[in-house]
């Protein structure tokens, strides 16, 4: 430092940082960060190594992404596929049978047999038609390190599972939340766009007690839609259907082992009719609390039955239109009804 800047006491400038190299962009404890062994997860299949990675990513990563893969590609996380499986990857059928039609080859077979002969033929010319491509995938050693992941956060959703189940099946909805909340913290959270992000309606925790009291309600409703159900049905499908609000996937294997559906709709539509009621009541009361008094039934013209198309277009007070989803529905896909709410007095 010299004089007249310690007279001034201005602090020395930072030196510049020392360009790290591609394989320092990857932390050598990469093994035991989500956020890197998730970056592999998007390369057990064949991806491009420039975009493959989200930009988005790079504020976690506290590196532009690309970097990072690249690093990956020098550490021998990475490889780069053949010349074969580029071709394949980069065009689609279509494209592939005019460049054969154009070199006067047969352009009939599967992918990888038209891929062949176009190499077999100009190889030269394939491998400049696909030189600004940089295709990589996982190394058997990085794909078991990911498969592994994979598999204890498979254990993790299980365990938590299993004892969301247990506070269910004893009515203990405060204890399930708890389980579930501890659960979703633990997990991964990839790294959302910043649009999507923005977009997002950010809204204060709700107190557990309202939340349990929700929960509760769940195990008291029977959509009209799916009357056959038995009573260990209707048990298994709120408890799959707690299962899939809480953790945010579905368990029916745990929840309605052997459940198959019931008349036309299979065991998903089952757990959809029964989100689509809970929903509709939940939007019935905040209509109601906003001094909406009519609405207008909608259906959905592609693929619905006659009972549905029947209602299409039905305006009526809101005490008075049928409850959906309608219980003469004979969908496959369930009702796909909906109300439109009146909003002039």
């Amino acid at each position: 430092m010299g004089l007249i800047d310690r007279w001034l006491r201005r602090k020395p400038s930072p030196s510049p940082q020392e360009p790290i190299s591609e394989a320092q962009a990857v932390p050598a404890t990469w093994a035991n960060s989500p956020t890197h062994i998730a970056i592999l997860e998007r390369f057990l299949s064949v991806r491009d190594t420039k975009g493959g990675v989200p930009d988005f990513w790079g504020p976690v990563l506290g590196i532009h992404p690309e970097r990072v893969v690249n690093g990956m590609l020098a550490l021998g996380l990475l490889e780069p596929v053949s010349l074969p499986e580029k071709v394949e990857f980069c065009h689609t059928g279509a494209e592939l049978k005019k460049m054969l039609s154009l070199r006067g080859l047969k352009v009939s077979g599967k992918k990888a047999e038209q891929t062949r002969r176009l190499i077999e033929a100009d190889p030269d010319g394939m491998e400049k038609l696909c030189a600004q491509r940089k295709l990589a995938r996982c190394t058997p050693s990085a794909r078991q390190v990911v498969l592994e992941w994979q598999a204890k956060q498979a254990e993790f959703f299980d365990k938590a599972t299993d004892e969301v189940i247990s506070a269910l099946d004893a009515r203990q909805f405060k204890a399930a939340i708890n389980i579930a909340d501890v659960y979703r913290k633990s997990m991964f959270h990839p790294p959302v766009h910043p649009a999507q992000d923005a977009m997002t309606i950010k809204s204060a925790p709700r107190p557990i007690q309202e939340r349990a009291a929700d929960l509760a309600a769940v195990f008291t409703m029977r959509p009209k839609i799916l009357n056959g159900l038995t009573p260990e049905q209707w048990d298994g499908l709120y408890l799959s259907y707690a299962v899939w609000q809480l953790l945010g996937r579905a368990a029916p294997d745990k929840c309605m082992p052997g459940f198959t559906g019931i008349g036309a709709m299979d065991s998903a539509t089952v757990l959809r009719m029964l989100s689509f009621y809970i929903g509709y009541q939940r939007d019935l009361a905040q209509w109601r609390e906003l001094g909406i008094k009519k609405g207008t039934i909608l259906c959905c013209n592609s693929g619905s039955c006659d009972a549905c198309m029947a209602l299409d277009k039905k305006r009526n007070s809101l005490d008075k239109l049928p409850e959906l989803p309608y219980k003469d529905c004979t969908c496959a896909l369930g009702c796909r009804c909906y109300v439109s709410p009146e909003l002039g007095i």
